[in-house]
């Protein structure tokens, strides 16, 4: 199956579409999936963000959104939409194919960005630390951002690959040690500061869709049974977690790397 086939007219697609022994629209997982395929709106505006692990419209469907996630509004209007242009009123089937066709058209936000990116032959990483922070251009915080900057690289290539190494930032407050992280991560959405606890059952919320986290408190806390925890949790390569709304739980391979500040 091909979620990105050329698209139809509606006319084409009705025509096309499996009917009842009475004459109506059937009910199915085909249909819906034939519709998302091919008609004008739909074809290609679904898609799996594996960065986020979650459903994306990827471009204009005909109403007003705020975000790209794909959100119950979202649903409701795509509900409207297949009923009162198709006949199909299926919501199970709808979600289903909702499924199959964004599984069919994957994307990840930070390869693609990291991608585009053409080196201009300038060297930056040797001085970074000292542009932003004013620690010393040395070898070591030469080869310790640039270890960083590879790990995060590599995790976005190949999630849950083995990267144990956390930058440590030491400094007054008000030294720029977050915003620095936060650079790193491009954009706001790619970067947290919100883990507070290693033990939580759901810290795969807490590093979904981030590329960049901070860990602030718990350095500044730290302690000797508090930094094996940290090296116990660094240690890990994936999170075994169920979504809510998912039957069976799934290994979520990691795709960020953390940064300490104290």
């Amino acid at each position: 199956m091909n979620a990105m086939q050329p698209p139809q007219s509606v006319e084409e697609i009705k025509a096309g579409l499996e009917t009842t022994e009475k004459g109506g629209v059937r009910q199915s997982i085909r249909n819906c999936l034939t519709v998302f395929q091919r008609d004008p709106l739909l074809s290609g505006a679904i898609a799996y963000n594996i960065l986020t692990d979650r459903k994306d419209i990827i471009k204009p469907i005909g109403f007003h959104r705020e975000s790209t996630a794909l959100n119950d509004t979202d649903m409701k209007y795509l509900l409207l939409y297949l009923e009162e242009t198709y006949g199909l009123t299926n919501e199970k089937k709808i979600d289903n194919a909702i499924g199959i066709v964004a599984n069919e058209n994957k994307y990840h936000p930070i390869r693609d960005y990291l991608n585009t990116l053409v080196w201009d032959g300038t060297e930056r990483i040797r001085f970074c630390l000292r542009h932003f922070l004013g620690a010393d251009a040395d070898d070591y915080t030469y080869e310790a951002l640039k270890l960083f900057l590879l790990g995060a690289i590599s995790r976005a290539f190949q999630p849950g690959c083995k990267f144990e190494i956390m930058l440590c930032l030491v400094g007054g407050q008000g030294a720029g040690k977050s915003t620095f992280f936060r650079l790193l991560a491009v954009r706001d959405e790619w970067f947290s500061d919100d883990l507070r606890k290693l033990d939580d059952d759901n810290v795969y919320r807490k590093l979904q869709g981030h590329w960049i986290i901070e860990m602030s408190e718990m350095m500044a806390t730290a302690n000797a049974k508090s930094i094996e925890e940290i090296k116990s949790f660094l240690s890990r390569q994936k999170e075994v977690y169920k979504i809510p709304y998912e039957t069976h739980p799934a290994d979520r391979p990691r795709q960020c790397v953390f940064g300490g500040t104290s």
